[in-house]
């Protein structure tokens, strides 16, 4: 008998303290900001999915937690499509959002090649292989229209032969 009433009180205990650690969602909201924004400026979204939490102590624990997200990035203003958490014992606050700024550098890069490069029989080329991602070098040793036959030594050390387009291959100095 004394079992089953452990049993149901350890159960009672679990229950309470599980409870107690869990999130609630207390509402959606489409933008949050601690700052002032300005409608002149063109902001950029800097990264998704941000979390801050803030402890209910002093002061305003919603401004603390989205001063937490928002300082995880420096060029960092404010969070769009926001969703506000408090923890189911009320001494919590969690929010989790797009972290949205001014981008101190625009990180767009273009690729471009401006040398004509020409294969022949001979030439010293690297490709990377498709299925191990290893990056390999060898010499043409045949050219075809769109491709080139490559000689190199395999893993074994043995010579080994592969077509490769040649839009995959590096000519080697």
């Amino acid at each position: 008998m004394k079992q089953i009433y452990k049993l149901i009180a350890l159960t009672v205990i679990a229950t309470f303290l599980c409870s107690c650690a869990s999130y609630q969602r207390i509402g959606n909201l489409t933008m949050i900001s601690t700052r002032n924004i300005d409608s002149k400026t063109e902001y950029k979204l800097i990264q998704k999915d941000v979390e801050g939490k803030a402890k209910m102590k002093h002061g305003d624990a919603l401004q603390q937690a989205i001063d937490e997200a928002v300082k995880q990035f420096p060029e960092g203003e404010f969070l769009k499509n926001v969703y506000v958490y408090v923890k189911s014992n009320g001494r919590w606050v969690k929010v989790n959002g797009d972290v949205w700024g001014i981008p101190s550098v625009e990180k767009s890069v273009t690729k471009s090649v401006t040398e004509k490069i020409e294969f022949k029989v001979g030439d010293k080329v690297a490709f990377k292989k498709t299925q191990s991602g290893k990056l390999i070098e060898g010499k043409i040793v045949g050219v075809n229209q769109d491709s080139a036959i490559i000689e190199y030594k395999n893993a074994f050390g043995n010579l080994t032969k592969d077509e490769v387009k040649y839009e995959k291959l590096t000519k080697l100095q």
